[in-house]
């Protein structure tokens, strides 16, 4: 139990499955960003910084290796455990710190954490736990990996590429927080959330929402402003739909989780191994936010994304993007009177 009050910052991201520096490696390819992020805008800022599980793939590479290979990323985490303002969860690919009883644990792990505002309590875990056959079969997704994923280089094959999986695990979650009234904070899936809702559905309310600002706006610039953003979200709408045979289905049979009222209590903070980049969860001033990070020479359309305002972190090429901001006071609102 940690007591926090809007004046405390914390930045929760998950799913780093840091490995050994090679083409092998999922967490190579946004390594920099993710340091760069963290010492250059989360530590100056004066954030608190939870890893919420899968931190190290110890279920591929040995922590000596990953540690050899990313010294400098632990000297960030370093840091921040200095000032008291490191927290780390267990995931199912880190899980060997426990049952190995690893003398090699650098800062205190936990099962979850809970955050205490005066509005409700905010459940911090990795989401494996909803899941008996990741505490069981643990050992042998890691033999697997490990003698035959890592010869063939082949990348962590893992729910977050089966949507199936992915829905019941937050189904799940989802449920539970309903009926404990309270917030819950997951990774796992590598699948952002925020306040229950995909990024297919956030992107409905959006066009709503948008469609509404349309009828009461009095200016031609104001409108045609408002048209474009709505053209560009309906583009990105598609394409999401696109990439899978049953996306439709799935969206109509997953919104709302089956439950007759909207419950904005789960929350996914995504992964920091994404393809365009990473994402990650803010809490700050009494509001949480979605962040996405990314590089410019990686992906240059967010540059140029309708409805959004990436700023560059001082010259780096990275850019930080605001995807969906709510007040925590409105989000307990509506899971205190709702559920």
């Amino acid at each position: 139990m940690i007591p926090a009050n809007d004046s405390d910052k914390y930045v929760v991201f998950s799913d780093l499955h840091m490995g050994n520096g090679t083409s092998k490696d999922d967490f190579k390819q946004n390594s920099v960003i993710f340091s760069t992020a963290l010492r250059s805008y989360y530590k100056k800022r004066g954030f608190r910084l939870i890893l919420n599980g899968d931190v190290e793939e110890l279920q591929r590479f040995s922590y000596d290796k990953i540690y050899e290979s990313w010294k400098e990323v632990y000297s960030i985490f370093d840091e921040f455990y200095a000032e008291g303002k490191l927290f780390k969860t267990i995931g199912n690919h880190d899980l060997n710190w426990f049952t190995n009883g690893s003398p090699n644990l650098r800062y205190p792990l936990h099962d979850a954490l809970v955050l205490q505002y005066k509005f409700g309590d905010v459940f911090i875990f990795h989401g494996h736990q909803v899941g008996k056959k990741y505490q069981r079969h643990n050992r042998l997704v890691g033999y697997t990996l490990k003698y035959l994923a890592n010869p063939l280089r082949i990348k962590n094959y893992s729910v977050s590429h089966d949507s199936r999986k992915q829905y019941q695990i937050e189904r799940r979650v989802y449920h539970y927080s309903v009926f404990r009234k309270r917030m819950s904070i997951i990774g796992h899936t590598h699948r952002p959330l925020f306040e229950s809702l995909s990024k297919a559905e956030r992107i409905i309310n959006q066009i709503d929402f948008l469609c509404r600002e349309y009828a009461k706006s009095d200016t031609l610039v104001g409108g045609q402003r408002l048209v474009k953003t709505i053209d560009s979200h309906k583009k990105e709408l598609q394409k999401i739909l696109k990439k899978g045979r049953n996306k439709v289905e799935e969206l109509r049979s997953s919104l709302l989780y089956n439950t007759p009222l909207h419950i904005p209590c789960l929350f996914n903070s995504g992964c920091v191994i994404g393809k365009r980049g990473m994402t990650c969860l803010e809490i700050e001033d009494g509001n949480i936010s979605l962040i996405h990070w990314f590089d410019k020479d990686i992906s240059t359309k967010y540059l140029n994304k309708k409805g959004y305002e990436p700023e560059e972190l001082d010259q780096t090429g990275y850019y930080r993007m605001v995807l969906n901001r709510e007040t925590l006071s409105y989000i307990f609102t509506r899971i205190h009177l709702l559920t």
